[in-house]
């Protein structure tokens, strides 16, 4: 091949902003297990203090995030639109992250009072995208605006809860 493995997994995850396994060993032409191996090697690289980035696995997508220690900074770059939401339109985000995609008449049910205008606003804003579900929209956070707060890993972590809730317990 000729070209090194870990920087050809390297480039593709950063390019495509997040891969998984079988993604990768498809498009590098390689098996699984040789990319899982290059990932490892990858993370384990990532994970070293020279470095501002770390690779992370998100459910089964691999991808470079900013270590935490450096977000700082990297918030300086970062549109400030997103930092100035209102208490109601950080409830309607709140509760799409807490129920998933949802529609404004479920939204309006759930804050107990009209949303359509902050729902708006939030979707010309680039916050929130829609796609058609019946004669309604269902509306999602944005790609973006999960980038910017790094909403992967509160959301993996939100459902480890969930199902940890759900699990019958083996102490009795």
């Amino acid at each position: 091949m000729g070209l090194k493995l870990n920087a050809i997994m390297e480039a593709l995850i950063f390019a495509s902003k997040g891969m998984t396994v079988q993604q990768l060993a498809k498009i590098a032409e390689i098996t699984e297990e040789q990319a899982e191996k290059a990932l490892y090697e990858l993370s384990r690289h990532y994970g070293g203090e020279e470095h501002g980035v770390e690779l992370k696995k998100i459910g089964d997508v691999y991808r470079f995030y900013t270590k935490p220690e450096y977000s700082e900074f990297v918030k300086k770059i970062g549109k400030t639109i997103y930092s100035k939401l209102s208490a109601a339109q950080m409830e309607i985000v709140a509760a799409i992250i807490l129920n998933g995609p949802s529609t404004v008449q479920s939204l309006n049910e759930m804050r107990g009072k009209d949303s359509s205008a902050i729902v708006r606003f939030l979707h010309k804003s680039g916050i929130l995208v829609r796609k058609r579900h019946g004669n309604s929209y269902l509306y999602q956070l944005s790609e973006n605006f999960k980038d910017f707060l790094m909403i992967e890993e509160v959301l993996e972590q939100f459902e480890h809860l969930k199902q940890a809730k759900y699990e019958p317990s083996s102490e009795a």
